[in-house]
């Protein structure tokens, strides 16, 4: 006989972290009795869960048509108002939930969750997720984000602890390992970050962002090798993504297959013309080699400068051109002048001013080379010194 699909059935499935079965029985619930709050409930959790506020919101609004004091719609819904408003009112009667005497688990979660979006309310969002751990101490969900809520306050060794938690506590879960990878690499731990990224995957590899988070750190790492499995998977999973080609792109540049990095580059600006970062790849890739295309990576790199004046990369790149020939160097210095305005310490345009300057002002030029010092590039930190020695 087949089992009654039932919303108690989907809430333990759910809690196991078996999602897409567990929505199958809210669905089936909802199917026999559609007035069934506890199943509109659930389902209107699993959607929270997966960052799908959209779908969660009419449930939520179903469940408080049939029982208008139920006090986890309210909750859920005044999270919605507060996160996407950013609507004091609601944030308020959170708070108010919060305080009443028999406040549980969804009342704290909720409020901390709401409190996270909201810029210098980090603090109160930890001793929210503090409050509902008291509740549930294994609650995974309460742990990543307590997690989080210390990263946002730059307690880095705390949210590595709670994201290596949560994941214990989570087995099937991914986002605690991606969240402590991102942790890792600010702690300097790159290989320890690609291992979690790489647990985060074997938990999720249908997760086109993890591929992404993956690629990228194999390129700052400069490992392109370990990418290229994530490269395939994330163009099949997410084949629209001009994030595909672009990091196909980089990842081929780097393994020195310069013929394969150019067509995928191409195809990156082709399906992403408004953006600066295929343009500027592709531009890269067009000054290496025998055969270089400089008037093409020229166009690019004004084209790249021209979405984004204020970004370091294309603005770097081009100025370095410019510095080549006496005849536009007030263009470099022009460009240069706009990175530094926004990004006062940036390493590669303080080294780039500081040698469009060398021979007209030796001071301002000793200056953006100290700043220049500072790069975790060893190529510029070596020049930011020969700099220093010819401005002395």
């Amino acid at each position: 006989m087949a089992i009654e699909r039932t919303a108690k059935e989907g809430y333990k499935l759910m809690k196991m972290g078996l999602l897409p079965a567990a929505a199958r029985e809210f669905q089936g619930a909802l199917a026999k009795n559609p007035q069934d709050t506890a199943a509109l409930l659930g389902l209107a959790r699993l959607h929270l869960a997966q960052q799908e506020s959209g779908q969660a919101r009419p449930l939520l609004e179903q469940v408080l048509a049939l029982e208008p004091a139920h006090p986890e719609a309210r909750g859920f819904l005044a999270r919605l108002k507060a996160e996407g408003q950013k609507d004091e009112g609601a944030l308020d009667e959170l708070r108010e939930l919060a305080k009443n005497p028999e406040a549980g688990f969804l009342e704290f979660y909720n409020l901390g969750h709401a409190l996270l979006l909201l810029p210098g309310k980090e603090a109160e969002a930890a001793q929210a997720f503090v409050q509902a751990l008291k509740v549930a101490p294994k609650s995974p969900h309460a742990t990543t984000y307590l997690g989080v809520a210390v990263w946002k306050q730059g307690q880095l060794p705390q949210a590595l602890k709670c994201f290596k938690y949560a994941a214990t506590l989570a087995p099937r879960e991914s986002l605690p390992l991606q969240l402590a990878s991102k942790v890792l690499v600010q702690l300097g731990q790159v290989g320890k970050a690609q291992l979690a990224l790489q647990k985060a995957l074997q938990r999720a590899p249908q997760k086109p962002e993890l591929h992404e988070d993956f690629i990228k750190l194999c390129v700052f790492a400069n490992k392109p090798k370990l990418a290229l499995k994530s490269v395939i998977d994330f163009r099949q999973l997410d084949p629209k993504n001009p994030n595909g080609p672009y990091l196909q792109g980089l990842v081929m540049l780097l393994s020195g297959n310069l013929s394969e990095a150019r067509r995928t580059f191409r195809e990156a600006v082709a399906l992403a013309p408004r953006a600066w970062e295929p343009k500027l790849g592709l531009a890269r890739a067009l000054l290496i080699g025998e055969q270089k295309e400089v008037a093409e990576a020229l166009q690019l790199l004004e084209e790249a400068v021209a979405l984004a004046p204020t970004e370091p990369g294309p603005s770097n790149e081009l100025a370095v051109h410019y510095l080549a020939r006496p005849e536009t160097t007030a263009k470099a210095k022009e460009l240069l002048a706009r990175v530094l305005a926004a990004h006062p310490e940036e390493p590669g345009a303080n080294l780039n001013m500081g040698l469009a300057l060398v021979k007209t002002d030796k001071a301002a030029a000793a200056g953006h080379a100290h700043k220049a010092l500072k790069s975790t590039d060893p190529a510029v930190r070596e020049q930011a010194e020969r700099l220093l020695k010819l401005v002395s």
